[in-house]
């Protein structure tokens, strides 16, 4: 029997790299879900990479958006444990930024039933450097209770002998490096960005949002007014 494979990825903006590690020949010209897909940031990749992309978003405001940037691509709802296409349809499936938020067996039994044999799921996350703890530090106080890649817990579901029935395991994990620069209000914008950070009270917000701009007023920048944002360091694991 051929397992399906399972790569992990820390920067979702690399797809060529992906397709490069994930097989050789491995051809693009594929049927891709992109799983949970927010208002379009990885399907937008997607479909700039070549790949024949469906989406799925539980969320209706999230669709609604995804359906105004990209009016193109099919979005459907429906949540992990109910991805709605028939049995091994899919060539590859595709989550980014979300998996940590349904980490457990019945997830992983339905994409094994969507996934063609030898497909591929994708799990992607794109995060912050300890090289930017200059802000990381006062934000993360904030996700005590949240479920974030950092926190590793995604990893146990994989553990199981269930797991290893339906993937091909261990997973292949591979990390590459991302600096960018941004401009300065851009950074308080990502930090909002986050679900934990969005839910607080205004008070609590307008202090956090008060003492990451003191911090960032201190960092260098380039000609434009820009500061380096560091991404996580990358290397294949």
């Amino acid at each position: 029997m051929s397992f399906n494979r399972l790569i992990s990825t820390r920067n979702y903006t690399s797809i060529p790299k992906i397709h490069a590690v994930a097989s050789k020949g491995f051809n693009l010209q594929i049927d891709a879900y992109d799983l949970a897909a927010g208002t379009g940031l990885m399907t937008k990749h997607l479909v700039n990479a070549g790949l024949h992309v469906t989406a799925m978003e539980p969320a209706e405001n999230m669709r609604r958006k995804l359906n105004e940037v990209l009016p193109l691509v099919p979005c459907l709802p429906g949540t992990s444990w109910d991805i709605l296409v028939e049995d091994e349809s899919l060539d590859a499936v595709v989550i980014a930024q979300a998996f940590h938020w349904f980490d457990v067996i019945q997830t992983l039994r339905e994409l094994y039933r969507v996934l063609k044999q030898n497909g591929y799921c994708i799990l992607a996350w794109n995060l912050e450097s300890e090289r930017s703890d200059w802000v990381r530090n006062e934000y993360e106080v904030y996700d005590k209770e949240v479920p974030r890649f950092r926190k590793m817990k995604w990893r146990k579901v994989f553990e199981s002998e269930e797991a290893d029935s339906l993937f091909k395991l261990p997973f292949q994990e591979v990390k590459f490096k991302n600096d960018v620069y941004v401009y300065k209000t851009d950074i308080w914008k990502r930090v909002l960005s986050k679900s934990y950070i969005a839910c607080l009270d205004s008070n609590e917000q307008q202090g956090l949002e008060e003492r990451i701009e003191s911090i960032i007023e201190q960092v260098p920048v380039d000609d434009q007014n820009r500061v380096l944002f560091r991404e996580k360091e990358k290397k294949k694991a």
